[in-house]
């Protein structure tokens, strides 16, 4: 039954989509108060994309994220990793290696490598007991997620990059300030690199997204190239946190890959719960283009 109304949800979405391209969510945000946010400092959602690129329902996935950010603009952060059977490599033209060994340890730990795909991660949130979801439930989740949390997230996330064209190399600025007061605890941030239009082969079934049943031509979005300060990030504040607080972190002589396209490289940054009742769950997150 709820499989059934997840994808009712789903059909009224996309009915919408068709209807009108006004209805993106289009910063400033009003708050109850009356007061105005801005579109940088609005809360975000955190969502990872558990995908390959053997996985014949995965467009699907990547077309109903797509769909979703028409609607929620900014305010939802994708990470697309590449895990598990759908995921392996063989001969040409299914030759390209689009798994990390970082991108594998988060995806162990969720168990995405281990399921069918494709599957999806929101705000490293527990749903109905479990962090992974179907692609069926992906709208439910993100609207849930964005409806039943203030607009106004507790860490802004300013989040800078540069690009060293001469040793290809990154470097990051991340600077977290508290816009409320948070109890004792461990924080981490996490700082990871993605990249979009690549260009290689997918598995597909629907007609509508491509040639079946595969597409040669496919662009890959948003995928996890590898984390800059290790799969879980890093501890920016263990204690309790003051309203208006600012923590920041500096990282430097990050090398990008030999195949990486600069000019397709995005920065995420997730700042979340380490310990305690709410552990792994995104307080916010940030992207930026390099």
């Amino acid at each position: 039954m709820k499989s059934k109304l997840n994808l009712l949800f789903l059909g009224f979405l996309l009915s919408i989509f068709a209807l009108s391209s006004c209805d993106k969510v289009e910063p400033p945000y009003m708050l109850s108060n009356g007061n105005i946010i801005s579109g940088d400092t609005v809360r975000k959602i955190f969502f990872e994309d558990y995908t390959g690129h053997k996985c014949p329902n995965c467009p699907q996935a990547h077309k109903i994220l797509e769909d979703l950010k028409v609607v929620y603009g900014d305010r939802i952060v994708v990470v697309a990793i590449h895990t598990g059977f759908f995921s392996m490599t063989s001969s040409a033209p299914w030759d390209y290696d689009f798994t990390t060994s970082d991108g594998e340890a988060i995806s162990a730990f969720y168990g995405a490598n281990s399921v069918g795909l494709p599957k999806g991660v929101v705000n490293r949130k527990k749903v109905n007991g479990s962090y992974l979801i179907d692609r069926a439930e992906f709208a439910t989740a993100v609207s849930l997620a964005l409806d039943s949390t203030p607009l106004l997230p507790e860490i802004y996330i300013e989040l800078d990059g540069t690009y060293h064209s001469l040793d290809s190399t990154i470097s990051v600025e991340a600077k977290m300030t508290a816009l409320s007061d948070l109890p004792s605890g461990k924080y981490n941030i996490s700082l990871i690199v993605t990249e979009s239009e690549i260009v290689k082969p997918q598995k597909n079934t629907d007609a509508s997204l491509g040639t079946t049943p595969e597409i040669l031509d496919y662009h890959h979005e948003h995928v996890y190239r590898a984390a800059i300060n290790n799969p879980w990030g890093e501890e920016f504040a263990n204690s309790t946190i003051s309203n208006g607080q600012t923590f920041q972190k500096s990282y430097t002589n990050f090398k990008i890959g030999a195949d990486w396209n600069p000019s397709q490289l995005h920065l995420v940054a997730v700042v979340y719960y380490a310990d305690g009742a709410n552990e792994k769950q995104v307080i916010q997150a940030q992207q930026i283009d390099l």
